[in-house]
């Protein structure tokens, strides 16, 4: 399982660098690539996970409904330690649409030393 985690990660820090390097080449639409990955990542990939179990559960009664329901609150830890991540990104994005490059500048960097790092250790 961590080697899964590791390479959806990577490929998470690829998309981001490739958003982060579009919205650079035209600060005024930086809202449209960098919305564009958080929303592949937060509502395209995950959806085909969650879809199937949550119709599963649904047509399971009333049992399918309570794990539904209890299966909900740790659904709402991970939004909400995923809120700096993504207020984060939106921060880089506003940024980057009033002329401030230092954040996406900050974040390019650590993205491609990550993915060095990964390739690093995948070779």
């Amino acid at each position: 399982m961590g080697n899964l985690w590791q390479r959806i990660t990577y490929y998470r820090h690829r998309s981001e660098l490739w958003a982060l390097a579009l919205a650079k080449r035209a600060p005024c639409l930086a809202i449209y690539p960098i919305g564009f990955m958080l929303c592949f990542w937060w509502g395209i990939a995950p959806s085909s996970i969650l879809f199937p179990i949550i119709l599963l559960l649904e047509n399971s009664g009333q049992l399918g409904e309570t794990i539904l329901a209890l299966f909900s609150i740790p659904a709402l830890a991970v939004l909400w330690f995923a809120l700096p991540w993504f207020s984060s990104w939106c921060d880089i994005a506003v940024g980057l649409m009033v002329g401030r490059f230092t954040a996406a500048s900050a974040k390019e960097k650590a993205l491609a030393e990550s993915i060095h790092a990964y390739r690093t250790r995948a070779s």
